[in-house]
C-alpha cells in the first residue's frame, strides 16, 4: 500500500531547484521514485481529502503519497504571488485570491518535488475522481517512459471543448497513447510532472493567469505538454460539496466591456502563436 505522509507548508518558500539535465553526472532522475502529490487546503473539506488518499490507495503502487497543504485566499503570500500588472496586459480577467491561491498550492506541490529525492510526481487535486484506474496504474508504472524524450507535462485530465479538438502530434510508448492537442485545454487535476517540468512551471517569481488557463500558453515557459487521451480522471467536485473557487471565478466574470474586447484579442493570438509554435516543432522532428 502506499506510505502517505502530511506536508505542511504555509508559504511560496524559495526552495533550491536541483535540476536532472544540470547534474546528470551526479543524480539520474530515472533511478529515482515517482510521488503522489494530493493538493488541498484547510478551507477544503475533509472528505475530500479522505476521497483522494482512499483512491490513489485503491491502485495499489508501492509509492509515497504526500499531502500538501496549500494556500488559500487569506494567506498574506497571496499578495506577493500576484502580478497584477501582467494580469492587465496578459490575462483576459483579474484572478481572484482564491484562483491564486489555487495555482500557488501547485507551486508548493512543484517545489516539494525538487526539495525532495523523487524523479518526477503525480500531482492531483482534491477532488479528482478516478474514471479508469488500470490506465493510471499503468501511466504511473510507466512514468519514465512516458516522461522521456523531453516531455514535461502528462495530463491526465482535459476539460473537454464544445467542438472536436484534433491531435497535433501522437505517440505510442508501450501500450499507452500519448496526445500533443492542435488547441491545448485547459484542466490541472490530474498530471504528471518531471524534474525539469516542475523547474520550468517555477521560472517565474509571480502569477498572472489562472493555472488552467496558463497551461494553454506552453511555450512562454519551453514546456513539453502531452495527453492520455480519454481522460482516465475526471474531477468530482460536484459530489465533495462543490467547486471551492466558482463562486470568486464568476464574479470576475463580469467584465467591462473594454476588457472584454481585450480578452478576444489575447484568444486570437494565443490560437496563431499556438498554431505556429505546434508547425515548428512538427518541423523540427521531421
Amino acid at each position: 500500500m502506499p506510505l502517505l505522509t502530511e506536508l505542511t507548508v504555509s508559504g511560496d518558500k524559495s526552495m533550491e531547484n536541483r535540476n536532472c539535465r544540470g547534474v546528470a553526472e551526479v543524480i539520474d532522475c530515472n533511478s529515482m521514485p515517482l510521488v503522489m502529490q494530493v493538493i488541498t487546503c484547510r478551507k477544503s473539506p475533509e472528505r475530500r481529502r479522505l476521497s483522494a488518499t482512499a483512491q490513489l490507495e485503491t491502485l495499489g503502487l508501492e509509492m509515497v503519497t504526500e499531502v500538501v497543504d496549500g494556500l488559500v485566499d487569506d494567506d498574506p503570500v497571496i499578495d506577493q504571488l500576484y502580478d497584477e500588472v501582467a494580469n492587465r496586459w496578459r490575462a483576459k480577467r483579474p484572478l481572484s485570491r482564491s484562483e491564486i491561491s489555487a495555482y500557488g498550492s501547485h507551486r508548493l506541490a512543484w517545489q516539494r518535488l525538487l526539495a525532495n529525492g523523487h524523479g518526477a510526481a503525480f500531482v492531483v487535486e482534491d477532488d479528482f475522481g478516478l474514471k479508469d484506474p488500470e490506465k493510471v496504474t499503468a501511466a504511473l508504472s510507466n512514468w519514465q517512459a512516458l516522461l522521456g524524450e523531453g516531455r514535461d507535462i502528462v495530463k491526465l485530465f482535459d476539460y473537454e471543448k464544445r467542438t472536436k479538438n484534433r491531435v497535433a502530434a501522437n505517440r505510442r510508448v508501450g501500450e499507452l497513447e500519448l496526445v500533443k492537442w492542435r488547441s491545448p485545454t485547459a484542466g490541472m487535476v490530474a498530471y504528471m510532472v518531471s524534474r525539469q517540468g516542475a523547474e520550468k512551471l517555477l521560472a517565474r517569481s509571480k502569477v498572472f493567469r489562472q493555472i488552467d488557463e496558463d497551461i494553454k500558453y506552453f511555450w512562454e515557459l519551453g514546456l513539453n505538454v502531452w495527453s492520455l487521451p480519454g481522460n482516465p480522471v475526471i474531477e468530482i467536485s460536484d459530489q465533495l460539496g462543490g467547486s471551492l473557487i466558482e463562486s470568486d471565478r464568476k464574479r470576475l466574470k463580469n467584465r467591462r466591456l473594454t476588457r472584454s474586447i481585450w480578452g478576444n484579442l489575447l484568444t486570437l493570438d494565443r490560437k496563431v502563436r499556438t498554431r505556429w509554435h505546434l508547425a515548428r516543432e512538427r518541423k523540427a522532428h521531421r
